[in-house]
């Protein structure tokens, strides 16, 4: 058996065959993964388990961005994604990595396995230590190479799984807690993120914890503080390079289409981010009065975190499993 499929060898009953649900194999050879039926197949690429099912909704063009440009780096290590979508100036990117860091405390319980879904490289040193208290980081994600980035930094410490968060590859009741970062939104029909919480809810262990950060279409908290921000004059216009080719489609959906469906968990609004790059970008100098604009509503945030969460553009919702 090829060494990276042995190491894989100890998780093995987490994982689960995509289409049916059964667990998994190795094949005789043990190159490759089967389940339980015999009659499905999937194969193993440097230590990645490709777990795909045969459709994946809306997935191509998220996943052909982040294959050729998202997680490409650039001469000085800073991630595609990052440069397209993240406001990297100084007091900005310094105020969106203190939010990371806030959200950390939910997993100081640890545990066996932390699920990244939608892992990516793990792109950020802060997003890095949520997986400090955990035996095994399960990453799931579609970019393989973005697997193979997250196993160079991880090593036997991680699971590699390429898989479909809206058929995550796992079986019920066996992650200890979740992480997932900006990826539901991404995923273009409502439907279809719905089932992506569902289905983080499924491989929640009870008494587990799930953190979702995502993105509200209508932020009325975000409004008002862009009010105080004019206060403050306007920056000079920040251009962003477009990535050339397709990019993943962005579909936030407002609060009041997540509370009026009808989830089989409980949940609650922690805030990790009041305002969105592109509001960094067009409203606050990178100086003085930026930091001191950030630093209010990062107070706002650590002092009323549900009225941000709910009312402010990007919400970590926390999921609970009884």
């Amino acid at each position: 058996m090829d060494p990276t499929a042995a190491a894989l060898a100890d998780d093995l009953d987490v994982l689960a065959c995509p289409a049916t649900g059964q667990k998994l194999h190795f094949d005789r050879d043990g190159l490759n993964l089967v389940a339980a039926d015999g009659t499905t197949s999937y194969r193993l690429s440097g230590g990645v388990a490709c777990l795909m099912p045969s459709s994946a909704g809306g997935a191509d063009q998220v996943q052909e961005f982040y294959d050729d440009k998202g997680w490409a780096q650039s001469s000085a290590g800073v991630f595609g994604d990052t440069e397209t979508f993240v406001d990297t100036r100084r007091a900005p990117f310094a105020f969106t990595k203190r939010c990371m860091r806030r959200l950390q405390r939910h997993f100081r319980r640890g545990g066996k396995y932390l699920l990244d879904a939608g892992s990516g490289p793990i792109p950020h040193e802060e997003l890095a230590r949520y997986g400090e208290h955990f035996a095994k980081r399960v990453c799931v994600d579609l970019s393989v190479s973005a697997l193979r980035v997250a196993r160079a930094k991880l090593g036997d410490r991680g699971v590699y799984v390429q898989g479909d968060l809206t058929r995550l590859p796992l079986q019920d009741d066996c992650m200890d807690a979740v992480t997932c970062n900006h990826v539901i939104y991404q995923i273009p029909d409502p439907e279809a993120q719905a089932k992506a919480f569902r289905e983080i809810w499924r491989v929640l262990k009870p008494g587990g914890i799930a953190v979702v950060v995502y993105w509200w279409s209508h932020a009325p908290l975000e409004w008002r503080l862009g009010k105080i921000a004019r206060l403050l004059g306007r920056p000079t216009p920040i251009r962003v390079s477009a990535a050339d080719g397709p990019q993943p489609v962005h579909a936030p959906q407002s609060v009041e289409w997540f509370e009026t469906q009808r989830w089989p968990f409980h949940f609650r609004y922690e805030s990790y981010r009041a305002i969105t790059n592109k509001f960094m970008r067009e409203h606050l100098h990178d100086d003085w009065r930026g930091r001191v604009f950030l630093d209010g509503v990062f107070a706002l945030q650590t002092l009323a975190p549900t009225m941000c969460g709910r009312d402010g553009a990007i919400p970590a919702i926390l999921i609970f499993k009884d």
